[in-house]
């Protein structure tokens, strides 16, 4: 009777599962190592030039904007839409809404009325 070969594995295969496992390892450090520099780095504040801050009138050579609110109605937030449209979340005796401003021309537009559901 004939004795059962062994099977051997080519070598070909055995170094490129070795690779590949080396790889996976190698990407896995690298990866976790980027998050880690990512979530412990500060982020870097845009560059924009610096602004001075006062209580005094605007310069004649800035133009202001104006959006005159109804009576009663307190500003939480300001968001930009696009260019020159802004979306004001306003509140008035706890009724939420956003309107939209179109700034070059001064025009509130209704928005969107939020209620809450009790």
């Amino acid at each position: 009777m004939e004795e059962p070969q062994e099977y051997k594995t080519p070598k070909a295969l055995l170094v490129a599962v070795i690779g590949m496992g080396v790889l996976i390892v190698v990407g896995v450090v690298v990866l976790a190592g980027v998050l880690i520099h990512r979530m412990s780095s500060k982020p870097t504040p845009p560059n924009l030039p610096p602004v001075a801050l006062s209580d005094a009138a605007p310069s004649a050579n800035l133009s202001t904007a104006h959006a005159t609110l109804p009576a009663g109605e307190h500003l939480l937030s300001v968001t930009r839409v696009r260019d020159n449209v802004l979306a004001l979340h306003v509140t008035e005796q706890g009724q939420d809404r956003i309107l939209l401003w179109d700034v070059p021309t001064g025009q509130l537009r209704t928005g969107l009325d939020i209620n809450a559901a009790h």
